[in-house]
């Protein structure tokens, strides 16, 4: 499997689907899924959860049509939508995974907001070679690419895929004692990072979403983002900070992430910080000292 071919095709046709998704937005409906409620879920993220639109069905089939010539053989489907073109991809064995979120954060897209996002990842069991995440009404583009690294585009529109920044953390952290989780992070543990003098914030109160949590990540403005049992298609971002010089990605024992070919996936992506005196002190021993106790 050649990346270094089909990662400039999904860069492009993200693009593509980005402008179809800006076009449409003004006008757009939620026709609505039908989705069982978990456990104590939130009325808001129900709503999250529940929204949908034509516009997922057509950033999907646009996606998968692309790259069906290079992976139709030979890649196990992860994705959001039941459109046609799931039939041209039978193998069901996860060596290799494409995963696709057309729009993440499709009921924002509906609201008219700019945070939605077009995620796709191309994983070969559990390790990423290809991670593209871009925002379409912001026009710029987060990826990952084996050997090639992580990249950032602004006005990725007007950008080809060689044209990358390099996508790196800020040379000189703040290092606040800020951190991101999710609703689904025992409350146990929030009392424990509390205790320990740091601030918590939900990834879903004042104005926040897990994408603006690990951007906050990704430029120092907070020092991880800790959750539990989110499905993978919605923290593709979190995989290109973990690919990050000195980002990295842990699971709940102080292991580093196995990133799951499907499914939910317990995760916890932090950040290490750069400098020699503060390794001891950084949130992998936190969160593991916390994990055994």
């Amino acid at each position: 499997m050649d990346v270094h071919t089909i990662a400039p095709i999904l860069f492009q046709t993200v693009k593509a689907a980005g402008v179809v998704a800006r076009n449409l937005q003004a006008n757009i409906q939620n026709e609505g899924k039908t989705i069982e409620r978990e456990e104590r879920e939130s009325d808001a993220h129900f709503a999250m959860r529940e929204a949908k639109t034509k516009v997922d069905e057509l950033v999907q089939e646009m996606l998968l049509q692309s790259v069906y010539p290079y992976l139709g053989h030979m890649v196990t489907l992860d994705v959001e939508e039941d459109t046609p073109s799931l039939r041209l991809y039978p193998k069901q064995d996860h060596a290799y995974t494409l995963i696709i979120d057309p729009i993440d954060g499709t009921l924002p897209y509906i609201q008219q907001a700019d945070t939605y996002s077009i995620c796709v990842t191309l994983l070969q069991e559990h390790e990423p070679l290809i991670v593209i995440v871009y925002f379409p009404a912001r026009d710029v583009c987060y990826s990952y690419v084996e050997d090639a690294g992580t990249m950032y585009y602004e006005q990725a529109s007007l950008k080809t895929y060689e044209q990358g920044e390099k996508l790196t953390f800020p040379s000189q952290p703040p290092m606040p004692k800020l951190l991101f989780k999710n609703a689904r992070v025992p409350q146990a543990l929030v009392e424990k990072m509390q205790d320990a003098g740091y601030e918590v914030i939900d990834d879903q109160v004042h104005g926040w979403n897990c994408p603006a949590a690990i951007l906050a990540c990704m430029r120092y403005e907070a020092m991880a983002y800790c959750c539990a049992k989110r499905n993978l298609r919605d923290v593709m971002l979190a995989m290109i900070m973990a690919k990050m010089q000195h980002g990295y990605a842990y699971d709940f024992k102080g292991n580093p992430i196995l990133w799951n070919t499907h499914g939910l996936q317990e995760i916890r992506e932090k950040l290490n910080l750069k400098y020699t005196k503060w390794r001891k002190f950084t949130l992998f021993s936190f969160f593991y000292r916390m994990t055994v106790w």
